[in-house]
């Protein structure tokens, strides 16, 4: 889906664009509309826009010193001016700066949709174009050098940025950042892996996202990235000192509005992730800039909140952990087991429990037991250690508040009260393969519930601001989805389209209103967020096929019999 901006000083064109692109479903279009150039700069800062639609002639600023602010937020996107006059110095000035189209108002809507649907085709050919994957491939052959990716990694663990430098081994390496100026951190995780990938093409999907996420950064960011244990991507994040945005004018950084920023950004890369390399992956952004020597601490937090996500099941997500609301816990995650293969195929177990997967669970459960089985026979005391991790995989679990108590009294606490190498492996074998099963069942249950919370929390936000902005955006900011993935993901669970439950929550709730005989019909179309009467009432007939005034008379009608 693609996000359509239209912009105007007169609310009777915007409100009429805006139904003519409603109407053409075949689009898919996400709307926003802004009745002043300073209202659509409020937009873009805050939301991707794929393509504009603007009057060229606007008071205080006009389309074209709006144009420049546009360029400068989403460089590729497609603009279109309308115009009520043909004039040529505007004209040429658009030609110049690559406008795609510029169009008079007094052309027939199909001119309009036309040149709309001509942008979006265009917009489409990018993204197919293979040209940016292969550059990110290529880039993805040349490794960042091991020396900096062993520096950055000696960060996540703890280090001190100080005595790393100090070192000779480090002393003369060269990175962008500046270390006297503190440092997001934005972690990216691919949602999940392919049955069966082997460890290259892992590593190859993780460079290729590096690369995308690289490619995606605006010209204010200076930015260190690497792949950190061939699990993630981390980028180290600094705006560029002589950027002169995101700034006060005593040069304080508003890192707020740069993370919202970001996020922008970030939907693009997810897009190009899906489009391009057929994955998808979520991002969680630091609460704000840390100092070096807090990045351990905070990278930490960080792969709390990838462990800890609101819905197992919610892919391609964007968040920050400074917008969290409580949802998560600000606790360390653990720290991670040496990377044998004991404990990989471990780790690979917990992974299967989170996603429910009782089938694969259960094979690795039964491997580990073997492995169990044959190293406490050649060492006791190495088999008992790996015997009390693989306990702690499901004892986590029963510490879990989102665990039942149904699973917990199937863990039978007595159970673990002797921690000693068991005699009986097949016993052993049979309550934990059981145990397991019991909370994938769970865990499943889980993610059914998530999705129909999550479907709640969308139907009550929309209800409870049906006069204000509910565009894809806004709601996709409440939920922390990808805009372009929350449509398609609310109509995977519903079987319907966003926009067809807010038109009905909103021709509903009209219909309420209009039963009330003091109320004017212009004031309910304000209350329903129509910025003109006219615009409500081209929206009811269409919803109910008769006008406000006429449905109220039908109902003075009844009511008088």
């Amino acid at each position: 889906m693609y996000r359509l901006l239209i912009v105007d000083d007169e609310p009777a064109i915007v409100e009429g664009l805006v139904q003519m692109f409603q109407e053409r479903e075949e689009l898919e279009l996400d709307i926003c509309k802004a009745y002043s150039a300073f209202e659509a700069i409020d937009i873009i800062k805050k939301t991707k826009i794929d393509v504009v639609l603007s009057d060229i002639r606007m008071p205080e600023k006009n389309g074209l010193q709006l144009m420049d602010e546009i360029l400068f937020y989403w460089p590729s996107c497609k603009i279109i001016f309308l115009t009520g006059h043909n004039e040529f110095d505007y004209v040429y000035t658009a030609i110049q700066k690559n406008v795609e189209s510029y169009i008079l108002k007094t052309e027939e809507d199909k001119v309009v949709i036309g040149a709309v649907t001509n942008a979006l085709a265009k917009i489409e050919d990018e993204l197919k174009n293979k040209d940016m994957i292969d550059k990110a491939r290529e880039q993805m052959l040349v490794m960042a050098p091991l020396l900096k990716k062993e520096l950055f990694e000696a960060l996540l663990l703890g280090e001190s940025v100080n005595d790393l430098l100090s070192e000779e081994l480090f002393a003369g390496q060269a990175i962008k950042l500046n270390r006297d100026a503190p440092v997001l951190l934005l972690v990216g995780k691919i949602d999940s892996w392919e049955s069966g990938m082997s460890y290259a093409n892992k590593r190859n999907a993780l460079y290729s996202i590096r690369n995308l996420v690289e490619q995606y950064w605006p010209s204010v960011i200076t930015s260190e990235d690497m792949v950190y244990e061939n699990s993630m991507t981390v980028s180290f994040i600094q705006l560029d000192s002589n950027a002169g945005r995101f700034q006060s004018e005593d040069e304080v950084i508003d890192w707020k509005g740069l993370i919202t920023y970001l996020k922008g950004n970030l939907e693009s890369v997810q897009n190009a992730c899906r489009d391009l390399l057929q994955t998808d992956v979520s991002f969680v952004i630091s609460r704000g800039a840390v100092e070096w020597d807090s990045i351990h601490k905070e990278f930490e937090l960080v792969k709390a909140m990838i462990k800890k996500r609101w819905v197992s099941v919610q892919n391609m997500t964007i968040m920050d952990l400074g917008m969290a609301n409580g949802l998560f816990k600000d606790e360390p995650s653990k720290t991670s087991a040496n990377s044998d293969d004991f404990n990989k195929r471990l780790r690979l177990l917990e992974k299967k429990l989170d996603e429910g997967d009782e089938g694969q669970a259960e094979t690795i459960c039964k491997d580990l037991i073997i492995s169990l089985r044959n190293e406490t026979t050649q060492n006791y005391l190495v088999g008992l250690e790996r015997y009390y991790a693989f306990v702690l995989v499901f004892l986590a679990y029963m510490n879990s508040q989102s665990i039942s108590d149904r699973t917990k009294d199937h863990m039978r606490i007595e159970s673990f009260a002797m921690m000693d190498i068991p005699e009986d492996w097949t016993t052993v074998e049979t309550y934990y393969i059981g145990l397991g099963k019991q909370i994938c069942i769970e865990k499943k249950e889980q993610v059914e519930n998530g999705e129909h919370l999550l479907v709640e929390r969308i139907h009550r936000f929309i209800n409870e601001n049906l006069g204000g902005d509910l565009s894809l955006a806004r709601i996709a900011e409440v939920v922390y989805f990808n805009p372009s993935y929350l449509s398609r993901f609310y109509k995977q669970l519903t079987g319907r389209n966003l926009s067809d439950y807010i038109n009905a929550t909103k021709a509903e709730a009209a219909v309420g209103m209009l039963g009330d005989m003091q109320m004017k019909i212009n004031e309910i179309a304000l209350k329903l967020g129509f910025e003109s009467p006219s615009y409500f009432t081209a929206f009811f007939r269409k919803m109910k096929q008769v006008s406000p005034q006429e449905f109220r008379e039908t109902v003075i009608h009844k009511t008088r019999k």
